[in-house]
C-alpha cells in the first residue's frame, strides 16, 4: 500500500518530480562553484517591487559587473547566482539573461490535494525548507527572446540580469527615471535591431527554475508598454487584400462575406475569392452573390478568380496574392465568421498593428469554435498559435474554454509564436514575396507552418494576436482529416516538412523544452516522463516451454468463455461470476500511430470489488491473421497511470464500494514502430491470469507502408 500511495502522490505532482530531477542536476553542476568570481562574472543583486519601479537606485551602475534584478516577495534558488554568472561568462555577447520561475503554496492550492490525503513521510521530501505547509508548483516556463510578447506584458517576470555597461548606456540615453519595464524594452529593441542586421541579439533565456514567488497568486501582467512601443502608423490606412480560397461552399462563403462586410471596422480592403472549380450551380450562386454585394456597397472591390484545378491550398493562396493590390495580404478561410461585438469588429485593426512592424512576418488571430447552443458561457478555443512539439506542429489550448488566463496569458496576451494558422493570417505582401510565397509542394497540410518556419529563419517574428477574435467553422470546406488515407497524407507531409527544415525538428524557441514534447497535449504541462511515457518492454510469447504452456492456458479459458457467451448466456454469467471475469473491466480510449513516437495504446483496466493497488497487468496484442491453434502474441509491460476519472466511475457504479485504489488503473503503452510485424492485432489485457479484449479496437500495421491505423470493429 505504501508503494501505491507513493506512486499516486508522484503522479499527482509531476512538477515536483521534474523539480527533483532539476535540483539534482544543478547540485551536481554547481554544488562546488558558489564562488562567482571563479565563474567569471561578478554579480550585484538589485531588489525591485514592480517592473514599473524607476531604474536608478543609489550609485551609478558599474560597467564591469552584471546586475541581477530580483523581485521582492520571493526567493532565488540556491544556485541561481552561479547559473546566471556562468551564462554571462559562457557568452561574451550576452547582454540580458533571464530564467524561469515557480510559485509557493499548499498542496491544495497548487495540486488540488487536500490536507491529510498522504502521509507525512511521503510529502516531507517535497516541502520547502522543512515547512510542511509549503510546496512549489505552477511553473512558468518562458519563451526565448520574444519582443512582441514583451510589448504585451513584462514576461521576464521576477528574475533577470543585465550587463553593467549596457545598463549604464541605456540609462544615459533614456534617463535614469525610466522604469525597469522600459529599460528592458529598450534593450530588447536594440537586440532586435542587431538580429535584423544578422548579428546575435544577446538575449539569453535560461530554461531553469531559479526563483520562487511567495504567493501562487502573483500578478504577471503589471504595467503597460503602449506608451513606449513603436508601431507602424501607416498600417491604419493601407489597403488589405483579403484572399479567400473556396470551392463548392457558397452558403458558407456567403456567411463569411456577410459578416466580414457588416462587422469589420477597418474599411480599406478588397476581397479576392480563389475558386479551383466549383460546380456550375455553386459558381452561379457565388457570381450572383458578388454582384449583389457590389450593388449594395459601391466602394467594395470583390474579384472572383475561377480556374478548374486540383485542390492545392498553397497554389490558391499564391494565385490570390498575385492579383492583390494591397500592401497587406490576409489569407482567410471561407468558413471564418466575424463576431458582432465591439471587440470582434476591431479584429483587423489589431492584427494590422503588428503586421506593420518591420520585424514581424505572419500575424494570426485567436479562433473560436462556434457555439452550438445559447447555454455556452464562453467560446471554446480552436486556435491560439501553433507550437512545434517533438511530435510535430500542434495547436495549443484547442478545445479549452476561453476563460481566465490560460498558462500565463497564452489566450489573453499577444505572443510571439513559431507559427500561426493560415485560416486567418495577415502578412505584408513584400514579406511574402521575399519569402517566395507558399510552398506549393504542400497542397493541404503544414503549408502555413512551413511558411512560418521560413519567415522565422529569415529573421521575422510571427505573432499570435489574441486581441483579434473570430469564429472558425473548422474544416467545413474539406472535412476532418480522420480517414486512413488523410492520416497517411498528413504523415507524409510532416516528414517532408522536417526534411526541408531539419533545424526545427523537436525545437521551438517559444515553447520550453521543459514542457510536454512527445505526446499530444493542448495545454502547457510539465514534460516529466513517467514510466508509462517511455517505450514499453515487449516480449513475443513463444509456443513452447513454460511460456507456451501459460499462453495456451490463458487462451483455453478465454476461448471457452467466448464459446459460452455465444451459445449459452445463462451459463456464461455463472462462469464469469465463479472465475472473476464479471469483475474484470477493460476499455481502450485510443490507438494512435505517430511516425516519431510509434504506436500508443491508451485506456484502463480495473477489477471491481477488489483492491487494485497491487494487481499486475500486461497488454497483449494478438495477431488475428494467425490460425486458431497458433496465435502470435506480443506481451508488453504496463506501468501504472493516474486515472482518477476511472476511480470515480467505479465508485459510483459499485454501490457496495468494494472497489479500492483504482486511481492508478490507467494503461498507456507506447510501442516502437519496428517492434511489430505487419498484421492486424486485437488488443487485450492479461489481468489475474485472465485475458479480456476490447473488440471495438484493433491495431493494423500495413504490410506495405508499415503505418498503424485505428480500427473500429471493422
Amino acid at each position: 500500500m505504501k508503494a501505491y500511495k507513493q506512486e499516486l502522490f508522484e503522479q499527482k505532482t509531476p512538477y515536483l518530480q521534474w523539480l527533483k530531477s532539476q535540483e539534482a542536476n544543478l547540485r551536481a553542476q554547481y554544488g562546488q562553484q558558489q564562488n562567482q568570481e571563479a565563474l567569471g562574472k561578478q554579480m550585484h543583486t538589485l531588489p525591485f517591487s514592480s517592473c514599473m519601479d524607476s531604474v536608478k537606485k543609489g550609485e551609478e551602475p558599474d560597467a564591469n559587473v552584471a546586475y541581477l534584478f530580483v523581485k521582492e516577495g520571493g526567493s532565488l534558488s540556491e544556485y541561481a547566482t552561479a547559473v546566471v554568472a556562468k551564462a554571462f561568462s559562457d557568452d561574451a555577447d550576452a547582454v540580458l539573461v533571464y530564467a524561469d520561475e515557480d510559485y509557493r503554496g499548499s498542496l491544495r492550492e497548487l495540486y488540488d490535494i487536500e490536507d491529510g490525503t498522504f502521509e507525512e513521510e511521503i510529502t516531507r521530501p517535497y516541502c520547502m525548507g522543512g515547512d510542511s505547509a509549503s510546496y512549489r508548483g505552477e511553473p512558468w516556463f518562458k519563451p526565448d527572446f520574444s519582443p512582441d510578447t514583451l510589448a504585451s506584458f513584462f514576461y521576464l517576470g521576477s528574475v533577470f540580469a543585465i550587463r553593467g555597461d549596457r545598463l549604464l548606456e541605456t540609462i544615459r540615453k533614456y534617463g535614469d527615471d525610466i522604469s525597469i519595464y522600459e529599460l528592458v524594452y529598450r534593450i530588447f529593441m536594440d537586440a532586435l535591431d542587431r538580429r535584423q542586421r544578422g548579428e546575435r541579439e544577446g538575449i539569453i533565456h535560461i530554461p531553469k527554475i531559479l526563483y520562487t514567488n511567495d504567493s501562487c497568486n502573483c500578478a504577471e501582467y503589471e504595467g503597460q508598454t503602449r506608451a513606449f512601443c513603436e508601431t507602424d502608423q501607416n498600417a491604419i490606412s493601407d489597403k488589405v487584400s483579403i484572399v479567400i480560397p473556396s470551392k463548392d461552399n457558397a452558403q458558407v462563403l456567403q456567411k463569411c462575406l456577410q459578416t466580414l462586410i457588416q462587422y469589420t471596422n477597418y474599411g480599406n480592403y478588397e476581397v479576392i475569392i480563389v475558386d479551383n472549380g466549383s460546380e456550375p450551380a455553386q459558381k452561379l450562386w457565388i457570381t450572383e452573390m458578388i454582384a449583389a454585394y457590389r450593388s449594395e456597397h459601391a466602394d467594395l472591390v470583390i474579384r472572383y478568380l475561377y480556374e478548374i484545378r486540383a485542390f492545392n491550398f498553397s497554389a490558391m493562396c499564391n494565385a490570390g496574392a498575385q492579383l492583390a493590390d494591397g500592401k497587406y495580404l490576409l489569407f482567410l478561410n471561407d468558413d471564418i465568421e466575424i463576431l458582432d461585438t465591439e471587440e470582434g469588429r476591431q479584429w483587423l485593426d489589431r492584427m494590422l498593428a503588428y503586421a506593420g512592424k518591420s520585424h514581424v512576418g505572419a500575424v494570426g488571430a485567436k479562433l473560436y469554435y462556434p457555439r452550438f447552443s445559447g447555454n455556452n458561457k464562453c467560446y471554446k478555443i480552436q486556435h491560439a498559435g501553433i507550437t512545434n512539439m517533438g511530435i510535430g506542429p500542434a495547436h495549443k489550448l484547442g478545445g479549452l474554454d476561453d476563460a481566465g488566463s490560460l498558462y500565463h496569458g497564452h489566450n489573453t496576451q499577444n505572443y510571439d509564436m513559431l507559427a500561426v494558422t493560415a485560416a486567418c493570417m495577415l502578412i505584408r505582401k513584400s514579406v511574402l514575396e521575399e519569402a517566395g510565397g507558399f510552398d506549393e509542394t504542400f497542397p493541404v497540410a503544414y503549408n502555413d507552418v512551413e511558411l512560418c518556419f521560413r519567415l522565422y529563419q529569415r529573421g521575422y517574428f510571427n505573432v499570435q494576436v489574441n486581441e483579434a477574435m473570430l469564429i472558425h467553422h473548422e474544416s467545413l470546406s474539406r472535412g476532418q482529416d480522420t480517414s486512413p488515407e488523410k492520416q497517411n497524407r498528413l504523415i507524409d507531409e510532416k516528414k517532408r516538412l522536417y526534411r526541408k527544415h531539419p533545424a526545427f525538428r523537436a525545437r521551438d524557441p517559444f515553447y520550453s523544452p521543459n514542457l510536454v514534447q512527445w505526446k499530444k497535449d493542448v495545454e502547457y504541462h510539465t514534460g516529466y516522463l513517467y514510466d508509462f511515457d517511455r517505450y514499453a518492454k515487449q516480449n513475443l510469447l513463444e509456443d513452447d516451454g513454460a511460456v507456451g504452456k501459460r499462453k495456451r492456458a490463458v487462451f483455453k479459458k478465454y476461448d471457452f468463455r467466448n464459446f459460452l457467451h455465444a451459445t449459452c448466456g445463462g451459463m456464461a454469467k455463472i462462469y464469469d461470476r465463479l472465475t472473476g471475469y464479471r469483475d474484470l473491466m477493460f476499455h481502450v480510449d485510443r490507438v494512435e500511430y505517430d511516425d516519431e513516437a510509434g504506436i500508443t495504446v491508451e485506456g484502463w483496466c480495473a477489477v471491481r470489488n477488489a483492491d487494485n493497488a497491487a494487481i499486475p497487468r500486461k497488454l497483449w496484442l494478438i495477431d488475428t491473421m494467425r490460425t486458431f491453434d497458433f496465435r502470435s502474441v506480443y506481451e508488453f509491460d504496463t506501468a501504472p497511470k493516474l486515472r482518477e476519472d476511472v476511480a470515480e466511475f467505479l465508485e459510483e457504479k459499485d454501490s457496495r464500494k468494494g472497489t479500492k485504489n483504482a486511481a492508478l488503473s490507467g494503461i498507456q503503452v507506447t510501442i516502437e514502430k519496428s517492434a511489430l510485424k505487419p498484421g492486424v492485432y486485437s488488443i487485450g489485457v492479461l489481468c489475474k491470469n485472465m485475458l479480456i479484449c476490447d473488440p471495438k479496437n484493433r491495431v493494423k500495421i500495413d504490410r506495405d507502408t508499415e503505418r498503424g491505423v485505428m480500427q473500429d470493429g471493422k
